[in-house]
């Protein structure tokens, strides 16, 4: 495939969900691969830079974080993205409906641009597992195509299970909001996470219901938000996978665990 930036510069704002509080963030085009910029410190979107996975992906650098670059990095897959400066003026990335397709949306609208250079795709020749419990995530040789099954006590949520193959990421797959539960809400605020969260950017259930009055946008929107997240940190390897993933009540520590040991061994591929 071909590089691919952004056309001409964006301004996207919003709320954090976590840290809550307004931002802003400034795209611009570029040829030096995804790279988050935040008071003035350039910050690669590369394995070796996430420094955080609780509850979202958080990358750093000199002490400098920036939180939940999951749904955007999601969106710069979707929609073949490699090349971006992103300048943040906030802690976190905005989390806007707690999906990706406002990202989509707002890229498709500045336009995207080739850059004329091929990417190799990281090919996968080994198995390689990450694990805790009973979740995991494996990667596979093969074509490429991602397996995700969730399995929630929650009733509204339950078993799900969901393929996808690479096509029609924007119809299926970017519109799934995050989710949360509603008893889990109050010990992640004490966390000081989930502090701008509501039912305006997220699915939170309760028991067998879903309060947001709206309803949910898939039947199965809860496993295809959880494939919109593991494709945007799997992203953070900067090139497409040529391999099958399988992951099972998995997590983004379980995602960039995975990510890190493809990482490391195409590294030690030379």
């Amino acid at each position: 495939m071909k590089r691919m930036t952004i056309a001409q510069t964006l301004v996207i704002r919003g709320t954090g969900i976590h840290r809550g509080g307004d931002i802003e963030i400034v795209l611009y085009p570029s040829d030096q691969g995804i790279v988050f910029v935040k008071d003035g410190q350039s910050i690669p979107a590369i394995p070796e830079n996430v420094v955080d996975t609780q509850l979202n992906t958080t990358i750093g650098l000199s002490g400098v974080r920036i939180s939940t670059i999951e749904h955007l990095m999601s969106a710069f897959y979707g929609l073949g993205i490699t090349d971006c400066t992103i300048e943040v003026r906030g802690d976190e990335i905005p989390v806007i409906d707690g999906s990706a397709l406002p990202y989509v949306m707002h890229i498709q609208q500045a336009g995207l641009k080739k850059l004329g250079l091929e990417i190799s795709p990281v090919v996968i020749t080994d198995t390689i597992r990450a694990e805790l419990r009973d979740s995991w995530v494996e990667v596979t040789p093969g074509s490429f195509s991602v397996s995700y099954e969730i399995d929630f006590d929650a009733q509204a949520i339950g078993f799900q299970r969901l393929i996808f193959d690479g096509s029609h990421y924007i119809r299926d797959i970017a519109p799934a909001r995050t989710f949360g539960l509603l008893k889990d809400v109050e010990a992640m605020r004490s966390m000081g996470l989930a502090m701008g969260g509501g039912l305006h950017n997220a699915v939170v259930v309760d028991g067998k219901d879903v309060l947001n009055p709206e309803g949910l946008r898939f039947a199965d929107e809860f496993v295809r938000h959880k494939m919109l997240d593991i494709l945007g940190d799997l992203w953070i390897l900067g090139a497409p996978i040529m391999g099958r993933i399988r992951a099972f009540k998995a997590n983004h520590m379980l995602h960039v665990e995975c990510v890190k040991k493809i990482d490391k061994l195409l590294g030690s591929q030379g």
